[in-house]
């Protein structure tokens, strides 16, 4: 359907009441639904002109992760992705978006290449897989991230599932963070954090302090 800004995204709502949306502008979830209640978070002056990456939600940065030799966070955010596939199990939508190279790509960075994102909305759980597969003659190296945006209360947020990680604190000199080890079981914000953690679990809780854990 038409979205904002004339957009064309992609609606999945589950049997059992959740529901997702994913503009093809950047293959960029901008919403996940439980029980009428938005999980993600969308900027307020995010832009919707097919232009500028979409602020909010669960962007993709692809080939490069933060600033490099291109542009910040690569153009996997920026691009057309296209619809390759939908299925439904079970009232449970799952749909794949595809995306290749052209000479946009090209024109930053010199590979062909094909990203699969297949996702799956369940009743209580939005999943993700990114397969990026070189089509090229020559090797080539990335890295990628998906950059989410959770709606939370920043005075009640918090985070567990970090203690014993080496931690690189940016804050206050991010060209040479401090390393460190965490400590503590249940990470919240009481002020600007910038801080990576190595080697986290596949699992995390965040607490949105608004009544959800996630």
């Amino acid at each position: 359907s038409e979205g904002n800004g004339g957009l064309p995204k992609v609606s999945l709502t589950s049997s059992r009441g959740s529901e997702a949306e994913i503009y093809l502008f950047g293959g960029c979830i901008t919403s996940w639904k439980l029980a009428n209640k938005d999980l993600l978070f969308v900027r307020p002056d995010a832009v919707f002109n097919g232009n500028k990456p979409i602020s909010g939600g669960i962007p993709h940065c692809f080939p490069q992760f933060g600033p490099g030799p291109i542009q910040q966070h690569g153009f996997g955010r920026n691009m057309n992705w296209s619809l390759a596939d939908s299925e439904n199990s079970e009232g449970d939508p799952t749909v794949t978006l595809e995306l290749k190279d052209d000479n946009y790509s090209r024109s930053m960075w010199d590979f062909s290449f094909h990203a699969s994102y297949r996702v799956m909305l369940n009743s209580k759980s939005l999943s993700t897989v990114l397969t990026i597969t070189n089509t090229d003659k020559q090797p080539f190296s990335f890295s990628t991230a998906l950059h989410t945006y959770f709606r939370a209360s920043v005075t009640g947020a918090s985070v567990k599932g970090l203690k014993g990680c080496t931690t690189l604190n940016k804050d206050p000199d991010p060209s040479n963070p401090l390393e460190g080890k965490e400590e503590r079981e249940v990470i919240n914000f009481p002020g600007f954090v910038d801080c990576v953690y190595l080697n986290a679990p596949n699992e995390l809780l965040l607490d949105n302090g608004l009544g959800d854990v996630i």
